[in-house]
């Protein structure tokens, strides 16, 4: 396990896990060319753009990552093979895992400014924000994407990926169990208590809640990016597992997926204001 809880203090001590888990997306793109028109990622920049907008523009690519990966897998489909079909292959996957690259990087400067955010991101509707698990989709969506997408499988691979399901499956227990021990904790009691005594605070109470509230923070930045840490390494396995055809249909599904969640956020969300402006 990544963190002790008992062991989170005031002090900000960066060995933290997200950084592994862009190290291996960047080792996996060694596999996988970097494709030389892909824009570059916006960490880059010394005064990075708001999340939400960065965001924004992460969807559009989202989507059209999504169409190369459509047809790319369609072609596969019917046969049309070309001569270079396997170095086009990677380097599209190596798009795709350059393009969550980017996010991940992009949020890590989100987490460590304020991990609190990631339980009710503002960038996402109320349909998405239900669906979180410690700041993103739970781990075992990805196998869950697999069995229902992803045809084939050998029995070696099927041997394999129920190896990574058991060790995913450990993992997301154990981060679940500190997520409750953040929730449930003496500290957030506390800050919950001073919240409702309904009357100004002296200075030293101000200081306590001060310092109750960093412990806190720390506490959901660290589970945020374990959280991240595992999200990356489970897909990265399923990655190594698959051959490149398996992992068009793989990349493809994630893709439909978040953004077929996001259109029915939007969707519902305009359906709401419909209805409460007939009231």
């Amino acid at each position: 396990m990544c963190w002790n809880h008992g062991q989170v203090t005031k002090a900000r001590v960066y060995s933290t896990p997200l950084c592994p888990a862009l190290d291996l997306l960047f080792l996996n793109l060694g596999k996988h060319p970097f494709p030389s028109d892909f824009p570059p990622s916006s960490q880059s920049n010394p005064n990075p753009e708001p999340f939400e907008t960065f965001f924004r523009g992460w969807l559009v690519r989202q989507e059209e990552v999504r169409q190369l990966l459509l047809q790319a897998t369609t072609e596969r489909d019917c046969d049309k093979a070309r001569e270079d079909e396997e170095a086009r292959l990677q380097g599209l996957i190596g798009r795709v895992v350059a393009h969550y690259a980017e996010y991940y990087k992009a949020k890590l400067r989100v987490v460590r400014e304020d991990a609190l955010i990631m339980f009710e991101p503002p960038w996402f509707t109320p349909f998405e924000r239900n669906l979180l698990w410690i700041g993103g989709f739970k781990p075992g969506l990805a196998l869950r994407l697999v069995r229902n997408y992803v045809t084939n499988l050998t029995e070696e691979q099927t041997r394999m990926m129920e190896d990574v399901r058991t060790e995913m499956a450990e993992e997301e227990r154990e981060l679940a169990a500190e997520l409750e021990k953040v929730q449930t904790g003496p500290t957030m009691i506390s800050l919950v208590e001073m919240a409702t005594r309904g009357r100004e605070r002296t200075n030293g109470e101000r200081d306590e809640v001060d310092e109750q509230i960093e412990i806190v923070k720390l506490a959901v930045e660290t589970l945020v990016e374990c959280a991240d840490y595992l999200r990356c390494k489970t897909a990265l396995k399923i990655m190594d597992i698959l051959n490149p055809s398996q992992n068009l249909k793989f990349l493809l599904a994630i893709t439909q997926l978040q953004l077929r969640v996001c259109n029915w956020g939007l969707q519902r969300e305009a359906e709401s204001r419909n209805d409460n402006g007939r009231h």
